[in-house]
């Protein structure tokens, strides 16, 4: 599993402002067709408290209008945020 402990990205410019007490719901949805819910809740709540946004759509669509929720990696490089 990756580790929560890769370094955090510099919060900049987003399209996709999410507050922090709305990333719950953010986050629901986000996740709603995925497999691994509960992992996907985790992850996403974890990144839109940092960020402050959530792309629009389902896991992997539209990730591109938050560049901290792009960009922030796991330690083997892959996607941290859903």
């Amino acid at each position: 599993m990756a580790s929560i402990s890769a370094a955090k990205p510099l919060i900049g410019s987003t399209t996709c402002p999410v507050p922090r007490n709305k990333c719950g719901a953010a986050c629901i949805k986000r996740c709603s067709h995925k497999g691994h819910k509960k992992r996907c809740l985790f992850y996403c709540n974890h990144c839109c408290g940092w960020c402050q946004c959530v792309p629009p759509g389902y896991v992997g669509q539209n990730k591109g209008c938050c560049s901290c929720y792009n960009n922030w990696k796991t330690q083997i490089g892959g996607p941290k945020c859903p």
